[in-house]
C-alpha cells in the first residue's frame, strides 16, 4: 500500500509541477498569435516585449544566472567577457535557444557574421518563430549583400513579427502585404 501512494505521489507531484509549464506554453501560444494578428505597431511592440521576457526568462536559476552575467558584460560593451558568459550558457543549457540568440548578437556586434550566422541557426533549430533571431538574420545577409536570401529571412520574421523595423529590407510598409 505504501508503494502505491508513493508512486502515485510521485505522479501528482510531477503532474502540479508541469501544470504551470503548459500555463506558460499556452501564454506564450498566445502571445505568438496575438503578435502575428495584430494590426497595431503599438500593440505589436507591447506584445514583442511580453514575448522576449520569456526568451529572456533561462530555464533554471543557474542558467538565468549566467545569462544576467552576460548582459551585464554586454551593456558594460565587455563583448568578449559576455561571450565567455554565453559559452557557458549554451554548453550547460544547449536546447535554450535565447542562449544562443544572444551570442549571435554578440558575433554581429563584434563583427564575426559567421559565427552570429551559425548560432543564430542554433537559435531557430530550437523556436524556428524567433523573430529577432530571422531579423538579426536578414540584417547579416544584407549587409553581406545577399539582399534575396536576408528578403526570405525578413519575410519568415514578418509571419510572427508584422512590424519589425528590417521590414524596409522589403522596401514595403507596415500593413502593406508582402
Amino acid at each position: 500500500m505504501r508503494h502505491f501512494f508513493r508512486r502515485h505521489s510521485l505522479v501528482l507531484i510531477v503532474i502540479l509541477f508541469a501544470l504551470p509549464l503548459r500555463a506558460d506554453d499556452a501564454r506564450y501560444e498566445q502571445l505568438l498569435t496575438d503578435l502575428a494578428t495584430t494590426q497595431s505597431a503599438e500593440q505589436a511592440r507591447f506584445l514583442s516585449g511580453e514575448i522576449w521576457q520569456i526568451w529572456l526568462t533561462a530555464p533554471d536559476e543557474a542558467a538565468q544566472e549566467v545569462l544576467d552575467a552576460a548582459m551585464r558584460r554586454r551593456e558594460s560593451h565587455d563583448f568578449l567577457g559576455a561571450i565567455t558568459h554565453l559559452d557557458k550558457l549554451v554548453d550547460g543549457w544547449p536546447e535554450y535557444a535565447e542562449g544562443w540568440n544572444q551570442r549571435a548578437t554578440l558575433y554581429y556586434l563584434r563583427g564575426e557574421y559567421d559565427k552570429s550566422l551559425a548560432d543564430v541557426a542554433e537559435t531557430l533549430a530550437r523556436e524556428p518563430r524567433h523573430f529577432g533571431a530571422l531579423a538579426g538574420k536578414s540584417v547579416i545577409l544584407f549587409n553581406q549583400g545577399n539582399v534575396p536570401l536576408a528578403q526570405i529571412a525578413v519575410r519568415e520574421a514578418l509571419k510572427y513579427h508584422p512590424f519589425l523595423n528590417e521590414r524596409a529590407i522589403l522596401n514595403v510598409d507596415a500593413g502593406e502585404d508582402i
